[in-house]
């Protein structure tokens, strides 16, 4: 049974960095405001009057808005791939059950850094073919999918057909339930007898046995298995 997890991040003051930390923390400080408002609410200017720097301090770090988006967006990538990879590692020898464990660790990951997950797919806020350590810092992580996959295909489990295809259906398929179920987070709401509220109830509390529904449709054949 799945589980909304509750985001929650400390605020570190300018006082608990050194001065060389002045990028990292301009960081925390972004992905932190992202969390209280929208993208849109945040500047560069503001950022240095909230970390108590100089207006022009951050130039020195982030050309623009846009560059501070990529450097959050890249270290998503990398915190998510350390996520994913012992996780892969951990399922090696059950290559369905290790894809099945990657979607449900992906899903956690998004309701856990909804201030990184937004900036991975928002092309109004970032174009990630300007930024090659974001396009480098993606690949890797989507290489941990496409490689268990892979070797599910090596294995017979999976069908005859390009990795990129069956690992873009896996992704497309938990990236619509991790948004859905960012959805819910976001509303604080209860729920409804609504039609569209009992089925988001339902996705929440069987992720598990949905999540093995979509690897169940890219598997040469065998019914899903929820246990």
């Amino acid at each position: 049974m799945g589980v909304i997890m509750t985001v929650s991040t400390k605020h570190r003051s300018a006082s608990n960095y050194h001065h060389g930390d002045l990028r990292q923390q301009l960081i925390d400080v972004a992905c932190q405001q992202l969390l209280e408002s929208s993208a849109d609410q945040l500047s560069l200017r503001a950022l240095a009057r909230r970390v108590g720097v100089s207006q022009t301090a951050p130039y020195r770090h982030f050309e623009s808005k846009n560059a501070l988006f990529a450097a959050i967006a890249t270290q998503g990538f990398e915190l998510m791939t350390e996520d994913l990879l012992p996780v892969a590692a951990r399922h090696s020898d059950d290559i369905v059950q290790a894809t099945v464990e990657l979607g449900l660790a992906y899903i956690r990951w998004s309701l856990r850094h909804p201030e990184k997950y937004q900036l991975f797919f928002d092309s109004s806020l970032l174009d990630p073919v300007n930024h090659a350590a974001l396009k480098l810092a993606g690949a890797e992580c989507f290489a941990v999918l496409t490689g268990t996959i892979q070797r599910g295909k090596d294995q017979g489990l999976f069908l005859d057909k390009p990795v990129e295809l069956l690992a873009g259906t896996i992704w497309a398929s938990v990236h619509g339930l991790a948004s859905l179920l960012r959805n819910q987070v976001r509303r604080h709401a209860e729920f409804t007898d609504n039609p569209t509220d009992q089925a988001s109830r339902l996705l929440i509390e069987e992720q598990r046995y949905v999540m093995t529904l979509f690897v169940n449709s890219i598997q040469r054949q065998g019914e899903p298995d929820a246990t």
